[in-house]
């Protein structure tokens, strides 16, 4: 009976040692789905942050970027996510209103001046809720720093104040974020995908879009927009989310690394954006387009009205108060 029970334990004792011999030897993939291109400031951010994983887990965590929309689009990448595959997707806050409701205020129009402003916000336990509240609905957030600079409008003419873009038909992300914001500012709002813009405005089938200067420039939109109108009115945070599931298949260990890494890289490349304004202003003149200043008090004052309809005011005052932002 005892070489029974010696047996038994050092049977355990081996299946013990293979099982973590094997969770040790485990290699975990995870394709980073984007619509940016691999030329991009935050493609480059997000290769940052796959070598790190990958450096900071031996091996074990390998993160592949897909750029240009080559896995799909957002929205069904997202879906993929939730159903559990190994799918992470650089999205918005917008986006994920969807989820989260009022997680899409960071996409409303001077909801915050700068970077490190929209840092603060997401240092604020109201935040942190949100990012329990989004794994909840099953997407866990692994940062949601990455920046991309503030977005203008831009099109065959210069409009300086809210009047101005009365009828004025802009292309926007379809998410109500963005489309009450484009509205509260005078404009019409219009969604098509991104790779449209040119050729609709070339077309005069839109009157323009509203973008940051790393698009204006990758996408050359200055050879068929004249101007550029400075309102800087939304500042452009993006977020790499994936499944729950498939994050609770990664060891604690693995999870920090994964979360950590992301969140540095992220902050780095946001610096870098930062930096690069004033030289890719200076691309879009030399190509031709003009930019132009604007009645920005009077644009901050129109957009009060999108965060009236979206049921937003108090909870604007309220983040401000948290982040030290008044």
């Amino acid at each position: 009976m005892k070489k029974i029970l010696a047996f038994a334990l050092v049977l355990c004792l081996v299946c013990a040692f293979c099982a973590t011999a094997f969770a040790a030897d485990k290699t975990y993939e995870l394709k980073l789905s984007t619509t940016q291109t691999d030329t991009s400031m935050i493609y480059a951010g997000m290769k940052a942050a796959a070598d790190k994983i990958l450096e900071d887990t031996d091996g074990h965590v390998k993160v592949t970027i897909y750029p240009s929309s080559q896995l799909g689009a957002e929205e069904d990448m997202i879906d993929q996510a939730l159903q559990g595959m190994n799918i992470a997707v650089l999205t918005d806050a917008g986006r994920l209103s969807s989820y989260v409701h009022d997680m899409g205020i960071m996409n409303m129009a001077y909801f915050v001046n700068n970077y490190d402003d929209g840092c603060k916000v997401m240092a604020t336990d109201t935040f942190k809720g949100w990012d329990e509240a989004l794994a909840q609905e099953g997407l866990r957030g692994l940062c949601y720093n990455y920046y991309d600079g503030a977005r203008s409008f831009c099109g065959h003419e210069a409009w300086t104040k809210p009047a101005d873009l009365k009828g004025v038909v802009i292309r926007t992300p379809g998410a109500a974020p963005y489309s009450k914001s484009i509205e509260a500012l005078g404009a019409t709002p219009y969604n098509i995908g991104w790779s449209e813009v040119y050729n609709s405005i070339q077309t005069k089938a839109i009157d323009g879009c509203e973008a940051q200067f790393t698009s204006l420039v990758s996408s050359k939109i200055y050879e068929v927009c004249e101007f550029c109108s400075k309102t800087e009115h939304i500042n452009l945070f993006n977020m790499v989310v994936c499944g729950e599931t498939w994050f609770n298949t990664l060891p604690e260990e693995y999870q920090e690394i994964v979360k950590n890494d992301f969140y540095a890289c992220a902050y780095e490349s946001a610096k870098a954006v930062e930096a690069a304004q004033e030289d890719m202003a200076k691309t879009l003149t030399e190509n031709g387009m003009q930019i132009v200043e604007v009645d920005r008090p009077a644009f901050e004052e129109a957009a009060k009205t999108a965060y009236e309809e979206l049921g937003w005011t108090e909870l604007r005052e309220q983040l401000y108060q948290e982040a030290g932002l008044q």
